[in-house]
């Protein structure tokens, strides 16, 4: 009978406690839009009679944005949502990537953790495109169609503490252990009692 991964500890009763640095999501939204067009601003020009091949996001954030109290414990946050795409066009038979960018302006209500901790929460911005169309329309100006999703979430790192029932345990996945390897997996720590 093939055993599973269990926890050395048992289950009926916790080894010690353990903190664990993550990133803490305190509030967020989402905007989409299933046909949207937008205008991207290429980073460099882009010669004339190139063809549209794809475009993809690459990275998105919130730049510029103030924040003001408002009621219920949310916050008026505005600021611009800069989305960097990566586009690709054919000219004279060759595929050619340049950086263009959209920029837009949001206004969002949003819970924020207090202003006086020692550490700060950041606001994030994730962007994805699947992108159907495209067209080259000047220069240094790319027109995408297709469905957008944009989340906005407000986060910080903290330590959490977590009771453990300690390190997880491998059973072995052949049923033959190599006796090379006596040594722990994980390293040793206060309350370990195995």
């Amino acid at each position: 009978m093939t055993k599973k991964a269990g926890c050395c500890g048992g289950f009926d009763g916790l080894c010690c406690r353990m903190v664990i640095e993550t990133k803490r999501v305190f509030d967020g939204c989402a905007f989409s839009d299933e046909n949207v067009t937008l205008t991207l601003t290429a980073d460099v020009e882009i010669p004339a009679q190139s063809t549209f091949v794809s475009a993809r996001v690459v990275s998105s954030e919130l730049e510029n944005y103030t924040v003001t109290d408002g009621d219920g414990g949310c916050c008026r946050v505005c600021g611009e949502a800069v989305t960097r795409f990566a586009v690709t066009y054919a000219n004279g038979g060759n595929l050619f990537t340049v950086g263009a960018s959209y920029r837009e302006c949001k206004e969002l209500l949003l819970r924020l953790p207090s202003g006086n901790s020692l550490v700060p929460y950041t606001i994030e911005v994730q962007t994805a495109m699947s992108v159907n169309s495209g067209a080259i329309i000047g220069t240094n100006a790319v027109s995408v169609s297709g469905c957008l999703l944009q989340i906005v979430k407000v986060t910080a790192q903290v330590d959490i503490l977590v009771p453990t029932y300690g390190y997880c345990k491998y059973p072995p996945c052949t049923g033959s252990v190599c006796r090379g390897f006596s040594g722990r997996i994980f390293p040793m720590f206060d309350g370990d009692d195995f």
